[in-house]
């Protein structure tokens, strides 16, 4: 019996065994292509026993009724096993669902491992289904296919002490997924809880926890997840009244 894929991740424990996920996904993102019909996502099992998965995709509710969300792709198998020490590879097909062409979109690969059945004492038994999610970003042809990372010098940035939060506005097509951002104040320094901006549009992040309100902004350092996973480092220096805050040249 499989479990529904619209439960939130369901936990469990074996008592006498310590509990990790054995399932892994190639890469922490998926590009398509707008020339493309279908891509290719590789799976590994790097557990000592079977792995039975599910795997989905969802339109950003990550606890919604799949069966009922309308997504731009559908992927398959989408249930297999896999033995220990090997893979499957799974076919993520565009299904024609009319998407925007002039900017990037995004949608999310889950990946469900569902564990053995346990023959032990129900009494020593907490169940844990693991759950991979990453983002899949369609990229139309009509877009260079080179990644936001390029693009950062578009981006424009502001710092408001009141709210404590950092304004970014992206002008571009591009999806800008940030792994961290730091603001400075000569030699204090705040962390922003950074995620996500879309294409041509503005996010507004957060300072950290209790961060106190800091002076006038000196600069401030971001990093960003390429088409790849890896992190490109960028810098920024205030101009104007310290809000603003532009790339180094």
């Amino acid at each position: 019996m499989f479990y529904k894929i619209n439960t939130a991740v369901i936990f469990f424990i074996l008592l006498s065994t310590s509990s990790m996920a054995a399932m892994t996904i190639s890469g922490t993102r998926v590009i398509f292509p707008g020339d493309e019909k279908e891509v290719t996502v590789r799976t590994t099992n790097k557990g000592d026993t079977p792995a039975l998965v599910q795997v989905w995709v969802d339109d950003g509710n990550a606890n919604a009724d799949v069966n009922s969300m309308k997504v731009p792709y559908m992927v398959t198998p989408p249930v297999y096993r896999v033995e220990p020490g090997k893979g499957q590879s799974l076919r993520l097909i565009y299904n024609n669902m009319v998407l925007p062409k002039d900017r990037e979109s995004i949608s999310w690969l889950n990946m469900l491992e569902i564990p053995p059945a346990y023959k032990g004492p129900a009494k020593d038994r907490l169940e844990l289904a693991f759950r991979t999610r990453i983002k899949i970003f369609y990229r139309p042809k009509a877009l260079d296919k080179s990644s936001s990372a390029s693009q950062t010098e578009d981006l424009k940035w502001a710092v408001d002490n009141g709210s404590k939060k950092v304004k970014v506005t992206n002008p571009t097509p591009y999806y800008f997924s940030f792994d961290s951002m730091t603001i400075y104040s000569g030699s204090k320094s705040v962390n922003i809880d950074a995620d996500m901006v879309a294409p041509f549009s503005t996010s507004e992040f957060d300072f950290e926890k209790n961060a106190p309100a800091i002076g006038n902004v000196t600069g401030a350092e971001f990093k960003l997840l390429n088409d790849y996973g890896a992190i490109i480092v960028g810098k920024l220096k205030a101009s104007g009244n310290g809000l603003t805050l532009e790339n180094y040249k």
